[in-house]
């Protein structure tokens, strides 16, 4: 299926499943197609991987012990609207149909899986995720989401100021190339700005940042180092 590959590689996905062998095997299979795939055992833990991490789409099973896949999804559907959710049911109740919608999931999948029926849904449901990309990874466990305006770590989010903020995403617009302070100062204030003004800013921005993201180039202004 290589229009499929195609589609779906640049996406990232999360599972949460608690039968261990049924997700090491979608693991395993999906990683083909996807950009990044991880596991979660239960919803707790997919849901602190996803903290630290946001992902395009999560597939979540409807039973799991502790927190139950709807409510997990729900949970999603909270932090981050525009991910892709899907639950994996055994279950084809009126009940669980109507608690699926109430949880706003974008569609549901009866177990066994079809993997060749997943893929061709997932794919036709991906313009519904945000056409802009929202996630970017910055390298050592650090993420920027520009929905939330925040940056991710692996124990924590960190809140940026406004000025922070357009900075970082005029550095990430123009990744891996300098971008002076002239620049800076043009795009980001709307008045006349110092030198020393500028460097504030970006002095507090590096300190959210892990060491050796934002380089400054002597001279000639500053560049985020990201792939």
């Amino acid at each position: 299926m290589p229009s499929i590959h195609k589609r779906l590689h640049p996406y990232t996905l999360l599972i949460a499943e608690d039968d261990k062998s049924t997700l090491k095997w979608l693991v395993k299979v999906l990683s083909i197609y996807f950009k990044e795939v991880r596991g979660a055992s239960d919803a707790i833990e997919a849901l602190e991987m996803f903290n630290k991490k946001q992902v395009d789409i999560v597939i979540a099973d409807i039973q799991m012990p502790q927190v139950d896949g709807l409510s997990f999804l729900q949970k999603i559907a909270t932090i981050a609207p525009d991910t892709l959710r899907i639950v994996m049911t055994a279950f084809n109740s009126p009940a669980y149909l109507n608690r699926a919608v109430e949880s706003s999931v974008n569609f549901y999948f009866k177990k066994p899986i079809d993997i060749d029926e997943l893929l061709v849904a997932i794919a036709s449901n991906i313009p519904q995720i945000k056409k802009e990309q929202s996630s970017y990874d910055l390298g050592c466990e650090y993420s920027y989401n520009s929905l939330t305006k925040t940056i991710h770590t692996e124990d924590k989010n960190i809140q940026l100021t406004k000025k922070e903020v357009l900075i970082l995403e005029l550095l990430i617009e123009n990744k891996n190339s300098i971008v002076s302070l002239e620049e800076i100062e043009k795009k980001v204030w709307t008045e006349p700005a110092t030198l020393d003004a500028i460097r504030m800013v970006i002095v507090g921005l590096r300190k959210k940042l892990y060491p050796k993201c934002l380089e400054n180039i002597k001279g000639l202004g500053y560049k985020i180092n990201i792939l």
